[in-house]
């Protein structure tokens, strides 16, 4: 099932629909504490920008660590990249959220393809078989990235994994595909973070100072790819392997369909990626409370159910957190001995797409532009 094709994010069509009768002017002037370049600087500054720093350290050092064991692949090595591997799929989590937005969404190739799954390893198996290849054309989407490397350096376990870059006989061209995969990852994650330093690009500048409520503002922009990226969660990452997409059908369970399926971390990275737009909403900066998109629905007063809709928001995501922590890992295993705690787990994030996509955008006036057919 190739839907997450879906997850490249495209700048789209943009609707000639007026916008809900939200001025920016309005959410400015009741803005407390700042205007809205205050919002856009502290989660430029202190959300996004840490987070491409954390992935483009942890991709440098996986790419050396496979580098050194590609020269002599042994156990130590081994275990050393698997570890390296882990921690930069885990980083990409806390980035994956600004897929659409500036840096990433121009980059070229898609940087969403970094994270396709369920890689196809019949590609993987037949272009190092053959040695000769193009890592970024189209037939290899789901081929590269990460996924790819949970495959390559997981998918055997024990010393298998070993054997194929030692004793088998494709082992000089799998270590040829290991080194291109990690490369492409380290290149495209350098350019991405390079555009967003102020050393660089700069586009933590222009994204802190392209304001307004409008799809082509950085607010529209980044409430966008933030929504497509907790679909991403919800959808593919939960409703796919638990055979609940598209709704309304029965479908069987699909537990190889899960994000890193071979490593067995599949909600240790959903955790990450859930506290990650989180961080956004609340504006958190290493455990303490900054102005994220909070701040907006706070100022304009948005209510739900009688009650404030931040609160509401802030309240599914901590329950959402906790649902979440439930889930034993592999989550592969789970779905198919246990799946009610990722059953609620779906449930609870679903509830939290609705507010996300729906009533804070509205609040806002913040025109969603991206498609989907699940219904939310």
């Amino acid at each position: 099932m190739k839907k997450r094709i879906g997850i490249l994010f495209f700048a789209g069509v943009f609707a000639t629909l007026a916008v809900v009768a939200f001025s920016c002017k309005k959410t400015k002037s009741t803005m407390a504490g700042g205007g809205t370049d205050s919002v856009l600087i502290n989660i430029g500054n202190n959300i996004i920008l840490p987070a491409y720093e954390q992935l483009t350290s942890t991709t440098v050092a996986l790419d050396a660590a496979i580098t050194d064991f590609n020269t002599a692949p042994d156990a130590t090595k081994l275990a050393n990249v698997q570890t390296l591997f882990k921690s930069a799929y885990v980083a990409w989590q806390s980035a994956s959220e600004y897929n659409g937005v500036g840096p990433a969404m121009s980059n070229q190739p898609a940087f969403s393809g970094l994270n396709l799954f369920p890689v196809t390893t019949t590609i993987i198996d037949s272009n190092i078989i053959v040695g000769n290849y193009n890592i970024n054309v189209l037939a290899n989407a789901t081929a590269k990235g990460f996924p790819a490397l949970d495959y390559l350096l997981f998918s055997d376990g024990g010393s298998s994994v070993l054997a194929n870059y030692t004793t088998d006989i494709h082992a000089a061209n799998r270590k040829q595909y290991l080194a291109a995969v990690s490369a492409d990852i380290k290149a495209e994650v350098s350019a991405v973070c390079n555009a967003w330093q102020p050393t660089g690009g700069n586009y933590v500048n222009i994204f802190a100072t392209n304001t307004g409520n409008s799809i082509s503002g950085s607010l529209g922009l980044l409430i966008n790819s933030l929504d497509q990226d907790l679909e991403v969660l919800k959808n593919d990452k939960l409703g796919i392997p638990l055979g609940k997409q598209p709704p309304g059908t029965t479908l069987p369970i699909l537990p190889k369909e899960v994000e890193g399926y071979y490593s067995g971390i599949s909600v240790q990275l959903a955790l990450v990626q859930l506290k990650a737009i989180q961080s956004i909403y609340t504006g958190v900066i290493t455990g303490s409370n900054g102005m994220g998109l909070d701040h907006y629905v706070v100022a304009v007063n948005a209510q739900y159910n009688n009650g404030p809709l931040s609160d509401t928001i802030k309240t599914r995501f901590a329950q959402a957190v906790i649902d979440m922590q439930a889930i034993p890992d592999p989550l592969s295993a789970t779905i198919q001995s246990n799946p009610l705690p990722a059953d609620n787990e779906y449930t609870e994030i679903q509830r939290l797409v609705v507010l996300m996509k729906t009533d804070m955008p509205s609040s806002l006036g913040i025109l969603i532009t991206y498609g989907d057919n699940d219904g939310d």
